[in-house]
């Protein structure tokens, strides 16, 4: 689906879905009103998906020894790229993370560019 033609972090993951209402609620007591990456995508999208698998870019979560994961600060930086050529038609969906409550996003959310140019 895509090539990668720059990695300034080389370290992602794959292993969350998107964050959704509940997710607020169970791990922060917070669910009212709290934006979230599945509502947002589904939203713009215009789809009703109960479950997204995302690429969660620039998302530094573990595996622990004992088999638990954990969200760690996010070992990117300001600036930092993932530049991705596309080699088919793809449909994508892109959120900034809004879980301002872990080290996701060392405790901050801030906007996220994306460039889209037609070669």
């Amino acid at each position: 689906m895509f090539e990668v033609i720059e990695d300034d972090v080389k370290e992602y993951d794959l292993l969350h879905p998107c964050c959704r209402k509940e997710m607020y609620e169970f791990f922060y007591h917070n669910e009212e009103n709290h934006s979230n990456c599945l509502d947002n995508i589904n939203t713009n999208m215009r789809e009703e998906r109960p479950i997204i698998h995302p690429l969660n870019v620039f998302m530094n979560t573990q595996i622990n020894s004992d088999g638990s994961i954990s969200v760690e600060k996010p070992l990117s930086r300001a600036g930092d790229r993932l530049v991705l050529k596309v080699l088919m038609n793809v449909r994508i969906g892109i959120s900034a993370c809004s879980v301002s409550e872990s080290k996701c996003n060392g405790e901050k959310c801030t906007a996220i560019k994306v460039i889209v140019e037609d070669s």
